[in-house]
Order: structure tokens, then C-alpha cells, then sequence
């Protein structure tokens, strides 16, 4: 990895939140940089999308775009940060009034080229024959769309029996080729892991970024993975695209491994919501509910229309995106209105840095509030550093009442589609196995549980917090 010796270290850029950072270049390649981040707080996520990453040689700007937070390492005193740039540099931008480092930047085109092309060739074979499997399947499928022959729904849409007969055979294939490409990018040293990347990008990406929900999951409009409106695409009808390929290509996504382990974990925390309202069936008492990180709750959804008294609960939802608890509002207000329920809920916008930075100077946003008899939290681990996650379930826990649980969740290590994640979406996760996630869990708990939903890859943790109920 090259140093940028004329370039300034400082390098600034906005999060998701919005929030402008200042970080210290420490190592780059054309496509990619790794940063020192001076914070005692988290406040960049692993796959987030860092806006107006700007860095500059003198008064010179020479990079100013988009980067994906790929990996990040926290000390407790700064987090090691490193990234995926998606714009290019403008290196000629530093050589203005220099004409001596022009052959000098030509060099360093020409090195970058050869060391982003050392691609293993079984790698390539893998890509190559993938892309053309696609390619073909493409061409085939548009007959599909030309025939009079194949039953339609009313939108235009091949009948969805008729859909899956067609598909399941390609989807099949398909796996074999997300197999492949797993073990082969298994064997990708670490320092080429962005070489391999931009290769298969540049290869599959023609062919699969059309598929909705493969383009949301790449491109992460709302500038981190996993938003609202992803888990919508997972939960919805998976035959979406502007024609039958690509409608093939988003159920085939969305039929993976991780994305079935999230509608599993839906339905698990729906059973835990179901069994609160027990509890409260049982200690004639309302039952306190913290959702932090709540994203569009369709859990919560689910349970309202479902069980014949959800107002038994009452829940505090927290999402760092104002967006998200806006959409979140409407449809629990609107599932509410259909069903002639009526519940209790309360949007609380904050995020995790601001919460634990609060809670430190002693304004906790939640110190007011009824201590919480179920607290848990779906999804975020699996972007947070295992400093963070400890700081936040010591958070959980006292802010929950004796006798009271605490459930977190994460992706498990051996999430089967890992490269593929990486490699094709640059979605990447923090990932933890059992025994990982329970070394993040406080020391002062009792009745801690582990366990995986029917795929495997999602793992929870459970505990109570001790002391009498």
C-alpha cells in the first residue's frame, strides 16, 4: 500500500448522520484508504456511506466524492478506519504547474494497474463463467417476456407459479456459482480483497444492479445498509424488476441465507412480544418496551394486527434517522387504524453515538423515563465495534428493571455468503459467533441464553438483568 507523501493527512468527510468528521490518512490505493479517527465515541459504522470524503495536497482537491466503510478497528482511544472509494481521484489536479511528476503520475497509474489486475486466476474463471451463466440466462428469459403462451397476472407479470417453475432451475445454478464464489474469495489475501472486488463488480455488475434490491443494497441510498426500506424489499413480493431476468436476479437474492434470517428474526421477536404481553396478562401491570435501533418495527406491526391487546405494551422506538421514525409512525398509526387497536408508542430520535456521549455527561435522554421491563436490539451489532456493543448493553441493562431482559442480535460468522455480500454489494458486517457475542455482554447478568434462528445465521443473546422483579 503507497503513502501519499505531498498529500495532506487531515481528510474530512460528512456521516450518515450528517455529522462533519476529520480523520488522519495513514495508508491508500486508488480505490480505496485507511484513516485514524480521534473519538472515544463510534460515529461511523461499518458499511456506511461517508459523503464528501475530501482529501487535498495544499489548497488542491484531489479526491471529493463517496467512500463505504468496509472495516474498522476501535482502540478505545481512535478507531482505525478503513474504506472503499466509489469516485476517482483527480491525481493531476497536484501535479499544476509541475510538468516533471507528470511521467511520475504515469507510474503510478501503470503500478496501480498491475496491482489491482493480480487477480487469481481461479477467481477469474469463477467470474468470468458466472457472468456468462447470467449473460445467457438474460437472452433466454427475454423470450419469456416476448411469449403469448406464459399466463400473466393483471400487471403484466408472469403468473407467480408459472414465475417459480421457470426460475427455480436458474436460482439453483445460481447458487452453485454463489458457492464457488464464496470458497474463491476465501482464499483472497486481505490486502488484494479490493483488486477481486472491483473485479467481480465490473464483471456481474451489468447484469444485477437493475434487480431493486440489489441495487439498494449497493448503492445504500439513505447511506448505510439494512434501511426501511430494504427490509421492505426482503419482506415484499421478491418478483420485482422491469422485466422476468431481473425479476429472476431479486428473488434469487432475495432467497439467500441472510435474508431469510432476517424475516426468521421478525418472527422470533414477534413470539417476544407475544410472551410480554403474558407477562402483563399475569402482573395485571403495563409492560415497558425499548426498541433502539427500531428501523420500520414491522415486528411491532405484526404484533398489533395480530394480538387482541397490544395495548398491554407500551413501547419507546430509537432510530438515529428521522426518516426512518417518520415512516415508522405512519405505519404503526395506520396498522393501528385498520385493526382498531390502540397502542402506546413513543419516537425517540437519537443515535447511538449521541446516546452513549449523553448518557456519559449524565443527559441520558431516557433517565426521565420508567425503567424498561424488555429491552432489545435487532440488527445493529452486525455494524458495530465490540467496544461499542459492551458500552451499549452496560446502557441496556440500567436502564432496565430488575428481573427484566435484554436481547441483542447479530449475524453469525458463519454466515455462508459472506464473500458474496462483500464482494458483489459491499455490504459488509461485523460478525460475531456465540461465544463472540457473549464475550460483549456484561458481567453482571443471570439466565443468559444463546441461540441461532432455523438458518443458522442470525445469533441472539438473552439475559436478565439481576435483582428481585
Amino acid at each position: 500500500m503507497q503513502t501519499f507523501r505531498q498529500i495532506d493527512p487531515v481528510i474530512t468527510f460528512r456521516n450518515s448522520q450528517g455529522d462533519s468528521v476529520r480523520g488522519t490518512l495513514t495508508n491508500h490505493q486508488r480505490h480505496s484508504l485507511v484513516m485514524e479517527i480521534y473519538n472515544p465515541y463510534s460515529i461511523v459504522q461499518v458499511s456506511e456511506v461517508l459523503r464528501e470524503v475530501t482529501v487535498r495536497a495544499g489548497e488542491r482537491i484531489i479526491y471529493k466524492g463517496n467512500a463505504v466503510v468496509v472495516s474498522m478497528l476501535n482502540t478505545g482511544l481512535m478507531a482505525l478506519v478503513s474504506v472503499t472509494l466509489t469516485d476517482d481521484w483527480s491525481e493531476f489536479n497536484a501535479i499544476r504547474g509541475d510538468l516533471s511528476l507528470v511521467q511520475s503520475e504515469s507510474k503510478r497509474f501503470v503500478e496501480d494497474w498491475e496491482a489491482r489486475f493480480r487477480i487469481g486466476r481461479s477467481y477469474q474463471v469463477t467470474i468470468s463463467e458466472f457472468r456468462a451463466f447470467l449473460s445467457e440466462t438474460s437472452r433466454w428469459a427475454d423470450q419469456a417476456d416476448m411469449s403469448d403462451v406464459l399466463p400473466r397476472d393483471h400487471d403484466g407479470r408472469l403468473r407467480k407459479d408459472v414465475f417459480y417453475e421457470l426460475a427455480a432451475p436458474i436460482m439453483q445454478k445460481g447458487g452453485e456459482y454463489f458457492v464457488w464464489l464464496e470458497e474463491e474469495g476465501k482464499k483472497v489475501p486481505a490486502e488484494d480483497s479490493m483488486a477481486h472486488r472491483n473485479f467481480a463488480q465490473t464483471a456481474l455488475h451489468p447484469l444485477l444492479l437493475r434487480a431493486p434490491f440489489v441495487y439498494r443494497t449497493f448503492a445504500k441510498p439513505m447511506g448505510y445498509a439494512g434501511d426501511y426500506e430494504m427490509v421492505n424489499q426482503i419482506l415484499a413480493d421478491p418478483r420485482q424488476g422491469n422485466n422476468t431476468y431481473f425479476q429472476i436476479i431479486n428473488a434469487f437474492f432475495l432467497k439467500a441465507a441472510v435474508a431469510q434470517a432476517h424475516r426468521n428474526r421478525i418472527d422470533i421477536l414477534v413470539d417476544y412480544l407475544n410472551k410480554a404481553t403474558e407477562q402483563s396478562e399475569r402482573e395485571q401491570r403495563d409492560i415497558n418496551i425499548l426498541n433502539v435501533g427500531c428501523g420500520p418495527a414491522v415486528e411491532i406491526q405484526r404484533f398489533i394486527a395480530e394480538h387482541p391487546h397490544p395495548e398491554r405494551l407500551v413501547f419507546k422506538l430509537m432510530d438515529f434517522s428521522e426518516e426512518t421514525l417518520a415512516y415508522t409512525r405512519s405505519c404503526i398509526d395506520k396498522t393501528s387504524q385498520t385493526h382498531g387497536k390502540k397502542v402506546r408508542v413513543e419516537y425517540i430520535h437519537e443515535s447511538v453515538n449521541q446516546l452513549l456521549k449523553r448518557a456519559s455527561k449524565k443527559d441520558d435522554p431516557l433517565a426521565a423515563q420508567t425503567k424498561f421491563d424488555f429491552v432489545y436490539c435487532a440488527g445493529l451489532f452486525d455494524y458495530l465495534s465490540d467496544k461499542v456493543c459492551s458500552r451499549l448493553l452496560q446502557y441496556f441493562a440500567a436502564r432496565t428493571n430488575p428481573g427484566g431482559t435484554v436481547m441483542v442480535t447479530n449475524v453469525h460468522s458463519s454466515n455462508p455468503q459472506k464473500n458474496v455480500m462483500e464482494h458483489l454489494l459491499e455490504w459488509h458486517l461485523i460478525y460475531r459467533d456465540e461465544s463472540q457475542l457473549e464475550s460483549v455482554l456484561p458481567a453482571s447478568r443471570r439466565g443468559t441464553r444463546l441461540f441461532t434462528d432455523e438458518t443458522g445465521v442470525n445469533v441472539f443473546a438473552e439475559f436478565q438483568v439481576p435483582g428481585e422483579a
